[in-house]
C-alpha cells in the first residue's frame, strides 16, 4: 500500500513549529527509512503516520490502519502482553465461550478466530518469547523483550503497513539479526526511523528530514552517505571559490574607490587652476560625489550579494563535520597494565554468583575491547567492578593507581538535568578557562548562544553526547579509559558519526558494550571479553 502525505505541519504544544508543509509519497511495498538530525521531527512524523498524533494541518492518506512499533515502551508497563498486542478482547471472548458463555457478543468479538490463542503463542515463540504468556504484565519484561512483543504483533496481525521507531535499540546481536531477516522477507510496506546502519543498509530508500523539509534518496544508507559526501565536497569547493571571489571583489572595490577619490581630488585642483566659478565647482564636486556614491553602492550591493551567497552555502554544509576534540594523548602510556582480574566473581545478596566461574582477563593501555553477553549476563556489573564502583565477592581485581576513566552510558548520565548547558560545561572547567574560551568550545560542539541557557533535561540524546564530550574538552581531561555502554542507542545517525570520529582519534583504552557491528568495525575493536561463556586469559 502506498502513502500520500500533503502539506503536513506540526506544532509543539509550546507553539514551536517542528515541521511544516511536508509533501512526499511512499510507494507500495517500499522499504524505506526516515533519517535526519535529532529534533527535526522524525519520530513525530512516524506517530502522525501511525495515527497516534494529529497534525495542525495537512493530510496523510493510507489505505489501511498501520501497525506501529514505538521506541519508548514504558507507557505500556501497566498493560498485559495481550493488551499491548491488541488481542485481549478476542482472547477474553474465546475463554468466555470455552466456559459456556456462548453469546452473540462473544461470538462477534471472536470473529471466527478460534485458533487465536495458538496464533499468539506461535508469534511470541517466533521472537524467542516462549516463556512469556498473554497475561504477563509488560512491566516484568526487559526493554528488549518489550520490543519483541511488538515485533511479534507484526507476525500476528500481518499488517500491510509497518512503522518502526528504533526497533533494534534494546536488542542484542541475535535479536537484531532476527529483525533484519524478518523485514527482508516481509511483503508489506516498511517505514523505519533508525540509527542502526546495518538496518538502514537493508532499506532501499532514504527520506532525509531537515529544517528545509524532506528530500528523497532512492538508495540504501551507504550509497546515501557517499552521495552526501560528494555534495559536501562540492559545496566546500564552491565555498572556497566564492570566498576567493569575494576577497578579490573587495580588493577591486577598494582600489576603485581609491582611484575615484584621487580622480575627484585632481579634478578639483585643475578647476581651481582654471579659475572656474565657485558655483560651477560646486556642481562639479556634487557630480563627482554622486558618481563616487553610485560606484560605492554598486560595489556594496555586489559584495552584499556575494556575502549572502557564502552564508547560504555555509548553512547548507553540516557543521557536524567540523567537530574536533583534542585528546592530549601524550599523557597516555601504551602497554601499561590498567586492570587485571583473577578468578573475579560477584553475587548480589541472597543470589548465586553471576558467572559459572571466576573471570580472568587483563586490560592494557591503548586496547580496544568489546564486552559481550546476553541480556542479564552481568555486563553492567562487570564494568562497575572494573572501575571500582563495586567490589568482587570472589577473586581479585587490580587497578592501576589513580585510574582516570569516563563512563559514557546510554543516557550520558554525567550530564546533570538541573543545570543549564553553560553551567554543565563550567562545572568541568578544571583548566580554569576564561568564560569566552568556554563559549568558544561550546560553539565548536554546535551549542550556539541560543542554547547556553537551555536546561540539560531538555537536550536530545545527540546533544547530551556532544555536551559530555565538550565537558572532557573543557576539563582538558584525557581519561586513561573510556567506557562506552551502548552509547549509540539514543542518538541520531549524524551524532553516531560524530561519536565514531572522536573515539577513533582517542588513543587510550576503550571498552565498548554495543551491538552495533558497524560502530565496532569503525572503531577497530579487536579484543573481546565474553560473558556468554567462561572467560579465558586469551580473551
Amino acid at each position: 500500500m502506498s502513502i500520500q502525505i500533503q502539506n503536513l505541519t506540526y506544532i509543539h504544544p509550546d507553539k514551536e513549529i517542528l515541521f511544516q508543509n511536508l509533501t512526499f509519497s511512499i510507494a507500495s511495498h517500499a522499504r524505506c527509512a526516515i533519517i535526519g538530525e535529532n529534533g527535526v521531527g522524525k519520530s513525530t512524523l512516524l506517530q502522525i503516520m501511525a495515527r497516534r498524533l494529529k497534525p495542525v494541518s495537512g493530510t496523510v492518506v493510507e489505505e489501511e490502519t498501520p501497525y506501529f512499533v514505538p521506541q519508548h515502551l514504558g507507557q505500556y508497563n501497566e498493560r498485559t502482553v495481550a493488551e499491548a498486542l491488541d488481542i485481549s478482547r478476542e482472547l477474553d471472548a474465546l475463554h468466555a465461550i470455552l466456559r459456556g458463555e456462548v453469546t452473540e457478543e462473544n461470538l462477534a468479538c471472536l470473529n471466527e478466530k478460534w485458533d487465536v490463542e495458538e496464533q499468539v503463542t506461535a508469534a511470541l515463540g517466533k521472537w524467542d518469547l516462549s516463556h512469556v504468556s498473554p497475561d504477563t504484565p509488560m512491566r516484568e519484561l526487559s526493554g528488549g523483550e518489550k520490543t519483541k512483543v511488538f515485533l511479534a504483533g507484526i507476525t500476528l496481525h500481518r499488517p500491510g503497513l509497518v512503522l518502526l521507531d528504533e526497533p533494534t535499540n534494546h536488542l542484542d546481536l541475535a535479536g537484531r539479526e532476527k529483525v533484519y531477516a524478518f523485514l527482508a522477507t516481509y511483503p508489506g510496506t516498511i517505514v523505519v526511523v533508525s540509527h542502526d546502519r546495518t538496518l538502514l543498509n537493508r532499506m532501499s530508500a532514504m527520506y532525509e528530514m531537515s529544517a528545509d523539509g524532506i528530500r528523497f534518496y532512492p538508495m540504501n544508507y551507504n550509497a546515501y552517505k557517499e552521495c552526501k559526501e560528494q555534495e559536501f565536497q562540492a559545496k566546500t569547493a564552491q565555498l572556497e571559490n566564492r570566498q576567493k571571489e569575494l576577497k578579490k571583489a573587495q580588493k577591486e572595490a577598494k582600489e576603485a574607490m581609491e582611484h575615484q577619490q584621487k580622480h575627484n581630488v585632481r579634478g578639483e585642483k585643475q578647476s581651481e587652476k582654471k579659475g572656474i566659478a565657485r558655483i560651477a565647482m560646486g556642481n562639479l564636486q556634487n557630480k563627482a560625489e554622486n558618481s563616487t556614491a553610485r560606484l560605492s553602492k554598486v560595489k556594496q550591493e555586489k559584495l552584499q550579494g556575494m556575502n549572502e551567497e557564502i552564508r547560504t552555502i555555509k548553512s547548507s554544509i553540516s557543521l557536524a563535520s567540523t567537530i574536533k576534540i583534542d585528546f592530549h594523548s601524550s599523557t597516555l602510556h601504551a602497554g601499561r597494565k590498567m586492570i587485571e582480574a583473577r578468578g573475579m566473581n560477584f553475587a548480589y545478596p541472597g543470589m548465586p554468583p553471576l558467572w559459572r566461574q571466576g573471570l580472568d582477563f587483563t586490560v592494557y593501555s591503548g586496547e580496544r575491547i568489546r564486552l559481550t553477553g546476553a541480556n542479564g549476563s552481568g555486563k553492567s556489573t562487570l564494568l562497575e567492578l572494573m572501575v571500582g564502583l563495586k567490589h568482587p565477592t570472589e577473586g581479585t581485581v587490580f587497578r592501576a593507581d589513580k585510574l582516570n576513566y569516563v563512563y559514557l552510558d546510554q543516557e550520558y548520565s554525567l550530564i546533570r538535568n538541573d543545570r543549564t548547558v553553560l553551567e554543565q560545561v563550567t562545572a568541568f572547567n578544571a583548566a580554569a578557562l576564561q568564560e569566552h574560551e568556554i563559549k568558544i568550545c561550546l560553539n565548536r560542539f554546535l551549542f550556539t548562544q541560543a542554547m547556553w541557557d537551555k536546561r540539560c533535561a531538555c537536550l536530545s540524546g545527540g546533544e547530551r553526547m556532544r555536551l559530555a564530550l565538550c565537558c572532557l574538552m573543557v576539563g582538558r581531561n584525557t581519561p586513561d579509559i573510556i567506557i562506552a555502554d551502548e552509547p549509540t542507542n539514543n542518538i541520531d545517525i549524524v551524532n553516531v558519526d560524530i561519536l565514531t570520529s572522536i573515539l577513533k582519534e582517542y588513543r587510550g583504552t576503550l571498552i565498548v558494550v554495543s551491538h552495533d557491528t558497524v560502530f565496532l568495525d569503525e572503531l577497530s575493536v579487536e579484543k573481546e571479553i565474553s560473558l556468554t561463556k567462561p572467560c579465558v586469559p586469551s580473551c
